[in-house]
């Protein structure tokens, strides 16, 4: 495997990788795109070539960052690919006051390992 740092992935790699998921399956190519054009900090895996996972952090640098979109390709998953992207962001995310990070609630157990926990605050979204 490797590991780009940084190094966007192609805009029809990515919503290969996106069309496996509920929750991002719907993104269109303009939209991606335009996406990947603005990211901040992203982490890609590749198999032989094959982006098989992805991560981004959206943020200002220094006081807040978001988690986003990390994802691991279907034939991948429970092979370790998601801790190796989280270890990528995180480094990349050392100087960041605080992190953020939108997930199921399944996925609460996972992410605490990070030291991730529960925020307690009202969390507002307003969508178009």
């Amino acid at each position: 495997m490797v590991i780009e740092i940084n190094t966007k992935p192609g805009v029809n790699e990515l919503m290969e990788l996106f069309s496996q998921t509920s929750w991002a399956k719907k993104r269109n190519h303009a939209s991606v795109s335009k996406m990947l054009s603005s990211d901040d900090l992203t982490v890609c895996l590749r198999d032989a070539n094959k982006l098989i996972g992805y991560g981004r952090i959206i943020t200002d640098g220094c006081y807040r960052g978001l988690l986003d979109d990390i994802i691991v390709d279907s034939g991948y998953r429970g092979k370790g690919c998601g801790t190796i992207i989280m270890h990528e962001l995180l480094q990349l995310a050392e100087s960041i006051e605080e992190l953020f990070l939108n997930a199921n609630h399944e996925l609460l157990e996972y992410y605490s390992k990070y030291g991730f926990v529960k925020f307690t605050g009202l969390t507002m979204v307003r969508r178009s």
